[in-house]
């Protein structure tokens, strides 16, 4: 892992400052959305073409799109029937002609500098992806852009390895040279897309840049699939880990296993959630076949082993729930205690 610093933004005045296409999927945003644009019109960087996918918004979205198209010329806009933002993103990139590519989610904002720093480390370093930190907005600041260590350049496995650990799949907290995208698409009506967009991508580059500075401000406030309360829909977002799974299998043994790890932690996250919401599952279809699948991984020749997952290898149904009860009320006892 190479450190680089990023200080360095007078690269971008030596040279033709190339065109960066930002993507901004829209639905039903009218509360945030001012707030998203107005972030990306006055970034330091100038050279954008601002791409606004409404996708079937049916409050005033679409409206506040067009108001901002009147008023900068840099923005383009376009209106699809509602097919999800995986199809929006799409879109955006059919049509996108930057030498570069960000997408950033419209109930999102960012900081003034990214586009800069982020371009700059780009073109010193001949990067094709680079990626920055993000921070939540309910803990956000706008004195000061937070940092969590050094930047730096990382090889293929280092990110690979980095991401496994830290989930840092979200593909607005990067941007990509075009042609790194260049046949590349999200699936359409995956929960988790990013996941399978952000692996694919790493598996076509030889290294990536890091950028320690929180750029980009998370929305915490607006509801969305992932964050909602769970159902049975997403059950189907298992998926994501087992595309991890299987398309790290060319790697080392330490990505191998901790690829494995994540699927098992994913798996035991939907199989608490059965036992927690039983109305899903009375009669424990989706149980079975998950438990089965834990079984399977930790079978597997890899130090991969938890208590949890061993447990729900071994035990029966009605002994995992009641195990299950009583540490949920433990950490319910402990969150009180801390609050005293």
């Amino acid at each position: 892992m190479e450190k680089r610093p990023t200080s360095n933004s007078t690269i971008l005045s030596l040279q033709t400052t190339p065109l960066l296409s930002v993507i901004i999927p829209v639905y039903n945003v009218a509360e945030y959305l001012d707030r998203c644009i107005e972030s990306v019109i006055k970034q330091s960087y100038a050279n954008l073409e601002i791409i606004l996918i409404d996708d079937g918004s049916t409050d005033e979205s679409w409206s506040i799109c067009q108001a901002y198209k009147k008023k900068d010329n840099r923005i383009i806009t376009l209106q699809q029937p509602n097919s999800g933002s995986s199809v929006a993103r799409n879109t955006g990139l059919d049509i996108a002609t930057g030498d570069y590519i960000a997408f950033i989610d419209s109930d999102d904002y960012i900081k003034q500098e990214m586009f800069q720093t982020m371009l700059s480390f780009a073109l010193t370093n001949n990067i094709t992806v680079v990626e920055c930190s993000l921070i939540q907005s309910n803990k956000n600041t706008n004195s000061e852009i937070s940092s969590n260590g050094e930047s730096f350049i990382e090889t293929q496995e280092e990110a690979i390895e980095r991401l496994i650990r830290d989930k840092n799949w979200s593909v607005w907290r990067r941007i990509y040279r075009s042609d790194v995208l260049s046949n590349l698409r999200f699936i359409p009506g995956k929960i988790h897309q990013d996941v399978f967009f952000t692996i694919d991508v790493l598996n076509k580059i030889e290294k990536q840049g890091y950028i320690a500075k929180a750029f980009y401000v998370y929305n915490t406030d607006n509801e969305s699939i992932t964050r909602s309360a769970y159902n049975i829909k997403k059950l189907n977002a298992k998926d994501a880990p087992y595309y991890v799974f299987n398309k790290t299998q060319q790697y080392n043994l330490l990505i191998r296993t901790l690829a494995s790890k994540y699927l098992i932690r994913t798996l035991l996250s939907h199989y608490d959630r059965l036992f927690l919401n039983n109305h899903l599952d009375e009669n424990y279809i989706h149980r079975k076949e998950i438990k089965s699948e834990i079984t399977d991984q930790l079978n597997l020749e890899y130090e991969n082993n938890s208590l949890f997952g061993t447990l729900a290898k071994i035990s029966p149904f009605w002994l995992y729930k009641i195990i299950l009860n009583l540490n949920e009320f433990r950490i319910k006892i402990r969150l009180m205690l801390l609050k005293l």
